[in-house]
């Protein structure tokens, strides 16, 4: 797969001040942390695994192609940096997990019998129902 270490020794970080609760501490403390990739650059990733990359991330991707992670959950720092260490290491995994190949399947014949079989069936049942309704709503048509 990849070596996280090595990946996460080419990860550059940004911090700001952070949103949300923290009284007066938050207005004096940067505990935001951005996590940035420069993907393109990457000595830790292979060519094939940085192409998986664009087309799964492409969204993700910056026009510079960096790839930023925002984590702010915590008034620490540190426990922020963590989170984002631990968002972009999941976040590689789940992207060049490969995707499984769904496999088509092909209905027996007596399983195309039974389904249209089944259809007749409940065609016959709703037929026998508005019939009965209609058969049964003609008396009431008369004027009160």
């Amino acid at each position: 797969m990849f070596q996280r270490l090595a990946i996460l020794n080419e990860v550059s970080y940004l911090t700001s001040r952070s949103q949300g609760s923290g009284g007066q501490h938050v207005n004096k403390v940067e505990t935001k942390v951005v996590l940035v990739f420069d993907l393109n650059t990457s000595a830790a990733l292979s060519a094939e695994q940085i192409d998986v990359l664009n087309e799964v991330l492409k969204n993700r991707i910056s026009r510079k192609g960096q790839i930023q992670i925002v984590a702010q959950k915590y008034k620490s720092q540190l426990k922020n940096k963590n989170l984002a260490n631990q968002k972009f290491i999941d976040l590689l995994i789940q992207s060049l997990k490969p995707k499984k190949v769904r496999k088509k399947h092909k209905l027996s014949k007596a399983q195309k019998e039974k389904r249209l079989e089944d259809k007749k069936k409940q065609s016959q049942r709703v037929d026998t129902e508005t019939t009965r309704r209609s058969n049964n709503n003609i008396g009431r048509l008369t004027t009160r």
